[in-house]
């Protein structure tokens, strides 16, 4: 990927520098969320729910600046939840993501180098995982390792990261085995092999740098679906926000700004609207990111 990364290119592109300055924004935030948040996100007043946001002025009840973004139910701070949301979403991208794309590459490159037989099983197997409603499976997925784990800080981050692992590697998977079956068809692979060079030798000096370019489309196309997954489920009350007997995690997430919000969106829309933004941005960065990577890479290997 390096060997041939066009620099000059992607110093000059307006796109590049625009989704990496919403990905280092993002990322300054998750990491200074303690010094930047106004308050604690865990701490309550009931005596505060509620609240709009400061812009609105009304008869009943009207906005503090002390809370610029409102309150929720339990009078905690909405802006301070949403910045250490960011470094929940963070945490997933990069571990989740990754996982997953280690699962699928060595998948992909055993399916593909070895063939045959243990081919087909693989892909048999692929295909089961595939057929399976993804939404559900995932569901399942978090519902089951939830009850096996004791309860943690770390236990909806955790059941999370499984469970996109579990569903969501048979794609690139299929797309590595693809290109290794394009690859080891090459003169300078079969040379290798008739110069006696190991399995192990030709997988990673010669199928896996050629591969690491869809490998890194693939993981930063990636990285917001398991962002808006994480909004998904908890919004249903299944991702790191539990919805069981009305408790939570302890783990703040755009997930769980979105279950509170939803039993106070005439009260205040933003509990929805801001969260739905930050997903937006970040989404769209990583979206301009893997097809700026994806056509510079495309020309110039064609």
């Amino acid at each position: 990927m390096i060997k041939f990364f066009p620099w000059k290119r992607a110093l000059r592109s307006k796109t590049l520098w625009f989704s990496l300055l919403i990905m280092l924004s993002l990322g300054l935030i998750a990491g200074l969320a303690p010094w930047i948040a106004p308050h604690d996100p865990y701490q309550q007043s009931f005596t505060q729910g509620y609240l709009p946001p400061m812009w609105v002025q009304d008869t009943t009840i009207s906005g503090n600046a002390e809370y610029p973004l409102g309150t929720d139910r339990y009078g905690r701070d909405i802006l301070s939840r949403l910045i250490y949301g960011t470094r929940t979403a963070f945490f997933l991208a990069l571990t989740a993501v990754p996982l997953t794309a280690l699962i699928g590459t060595l998948v992909g490159l055993v399916a593909g180098y070895a063939g045959g037989r243990l081919d087909a099983l693989i892909m048999l197997f692929s295909d089961m995982v595939q057929t399976l409603p993804s939404i559900m499976f995932m569901v399942m997925i978090v519902l089951i390792f939830r009850s096996l784990f004791a309860p943690s800080w770390l236990q909806g981050l955790i059941t999370l990261v499984i469970g996109f692992a579990a569903v969501n590697w048979v794609n690139l998977a299929r797309l590595i085995r693809v290109n290794v079956l394009l690859i080891k068809s090459q003169l300078f692979v079969e040379a290798s092999v008739s110069l006696g060079a190991s399995p192990r030798y030709i997988i990673f000096h010669h199928l896996l740098p050629n591969v690491l370019h869809v490998i890194l489309v693939w993981i930063i196309n990636n990285i917001p679906a398991i962002i808006l997954l994480e909004a998904l489920l908890g919004y249903i009350g299944v991702g790191v926000t539990s919805a069981v007997d009305g408790g939570e995690f302890t783990v703040v997430s755009w997930g769980g700004l979105f279950f509170v919000g939803r039993s106070a969106m005439s009260r205040n829309p933003s509990m929805l609207v801001i969260p739905s933004l930050c997903i937006l941005l970040i989404s769209m960065s990583f979206f301009m990111l893997g097809d700026f990577l994806n056509e510079t890479t495309r020309q110039e290997q064609g």
